[in-house]
Parts: structure tokens; C-alpha cells; sequence
């Protein structure tokens, strides 16, 4: 195998500030591609990243500057199909504020095999431009709500046609991999897969399938992700929900998020805290 050098950078302009972005950045087990193991980011932090058992690294927190920088060095690895080794490669982050927003920049610096120096920028393209842009951009709300996580876990599973869809809901909501549909006709159709159920703490759906008849791309939530997380204190219960990859990009963006506000915030706090939405 031939190795040579590679730097490759993405840069990427985000309506969040300096300080959301990094935090989101260091939050790796949420957005990376790969299965993030060990530590939370930190100084000196050392974690792997592993795609099932042929693609591992370890890696080791180098540089770690609050708000504006992220240094990782990649200190062993392997990728079983062809040994490919890129030991000593650096994945460096830099966030600076932008206006309103904040400017990031990737940078991958280390070592390639020769004949993959394209699928190196477009790995790092959908890395930093797909899948880091829709974590950090995506619609997301929070709530608090007077009951228990397990409770309010029960009314988002058990109950979605209650506070979302009514009538026009049909399909399983309560089971990892139950499949359920939305039908408002002549509006509205999409259809959710239950991909991720931790019982008291998170829900995630797959859209599959949509028809927004309203949009010029009509199948823009198709492969996006609706996610609820859940932490209880005292009784109560932080909701936050994310829409992944309702993006201000989308031509849907505008109205959808309105949407969704009117669902999160009213319809399902009053379903949750009262027994009954007020659509």
C-alpha cells in the first residue's frame, strides 16, 4: 500500500454561537459515524471510535482550548480489510465567533492511502457538512413538565395520536422497530420507524417515507430523525426534541418549525400535564 501526507479542511458557517458549537463538537457519541467509546471529551481524554469489529481507532484529547479549539490525535489503528493504519493523523476543530453565529473549521491532518485522497474529502464533506451541520442547525425545543421521565416516556410512546396526529395516526408507537404512519391528505403524509427506545430517556424515529404537498421537494423528511430526550429531577422532567435534519436550508424549515413548536410546547405539555392536549 502506498501512504501519502493528506490536509484536507471543511469549513462551515452555523447560526449557533461559539460556545453551542464547540459543545456540540465535543458531544461525539451523538453525531459521529462511528460507535464513540470512553470518555467524554476533555483535556488529556482518550476514547476509541469503532465501526463493528474491522475499523477501530484510539485516540487522545491533545489540545483542548474552551470555545475555539479541539485537538485529537490518533494514537493506534486499524482497518482489518486492508490494514490500513492512519496512526498519528490529527482531527482538529476551530470554532471563532461569526456575526451572529459562529464560523467552524475541520481539519483532517495526517495520513491517507494514495488512491483514497477523494474519498477522504468526501468522508469528511458528509462528516462536517451532512451529519455535524444537521446536529447543530437542526429545529429543537425544550420543555419542563411536572411529572416523572417514566411518565412523560409513557405519554410521547403510548399516546402520540392523542398529541400528534389524532385520527389521521395509524400503526404501532410503542415498540423499537413499530412502524407508524401520519395522514393529514392533501398536506401531510409520513411515515416513522421506531429505531432507538431507552425506556425513561430517549425515543427516536425514522421518518422513511414523505409527502409534504405543499413543497416543491415534496420528500424532504425523508431520512431525517425525530428525537426525544428525557431527564427528571425532582419529579419533574426536562423534554428536549429535535427535529435532525429540519434544517434552515429545507424550504419546509420556516413553516415545520412553527409546527412543531405548537406540538412540543402546547399539545403535548398540556397532554402531558393535563390529560389533554389543546389543539
Amino acid at each position: 500500500m502506498a501512504y501519502s501526507k493528506a490536509i484536507y479542511s471543511v469549513d462551515l458557517e452555523l447560526s449557533k454561537s461559539p460556545h453551542a458549537v464547540f459543545t456540540q463538537a465535543i458531544d461525539l457519541a451523538k453525531w459521529w459515524p462511528e460507535e464513540f467509546v470512553g470518555e467524554s471529551i476533555r483535556p488529556g481524554g482518550e476514547f476509541v471510535l469503532k465501526s463493528g469489529d474491522g475499523h477501530y481507532s484510539k485516540n487522545k484529547v491533545i489540545e483542548f482550548v474552551e470555545d475555539k479549539k479541539l485537538v485529537w490525535l490518533t494514537t493506534e489503528s486499524l482497518r482489518k480489510t486492508d490494514n490500513f493504519d492512519w496512526s498519528g493523523t490529527k482531527f482538529i476543530f476551530e470554532v471563532a465567533a461569526n456575526g451572529d453565529g459562529a464560523r467552524l473549521r475541520f481539519t483532517y491532518d495526517g495520513i491517507v492511502l494514495e488512491h483514497e485522497t477523494v474519498r477522504l474529502a468526501q468522508i469528511c464533506d458528509v462528516c462536517i457538512k451532512g451529519m455535524f451541520y444537521n446536529f447543530v442547525e437542526s429545529f429543537e425545543v425544550t420543555i419542563e413538565v411536572a411529572k416523572p421521565a417514566g411518565e412523560v416516556f409513557r405519554c410521547i410512546t403510548s399516546d402520540v395520536a392523542k398529541w400528534w396526529g389524532g385520527k389521521d395516526l395509524s400503526g404501532g408507537t410503542t415498540k423499537l422497530h413499530d412502524e407508524f404512519v401520519i395522514d393529514h391528505p392533501g398536506a401531510h403524509y409520513s411515515k416513522q420507524k421506531i429505531v432507538e427506545l431507552i425506556p425513561g430517556k430517549r425515543i427516536v424515529w425514522l421518518v422513511t417515507e414523505s409527502d409534504l404537498s405543499w413543497l416543491r421537494r415534496r420528500d424532504e423528511w425523508t431520512d431525517t430523525k425525530v428525537v426525544f430526550e428525557l431527564a427528571g429531577r425532582d419529579g419533574k422532567t426536562i423534554l428536549h426534541f429535535m427535529h435532525e435534519g429540519l434544517t434552515p436550508d429545507k424550504e419546509c424549515y420556516a413553516r415545520c418549525s412553527e409546527g412543531w413548536g405548537a406540538v412540543i410546547k402546547d399539545w403535548l405539555f398540556d397532554f402531558i400535564s393535563y390529560g389533554q392536549p389543546h389543539f
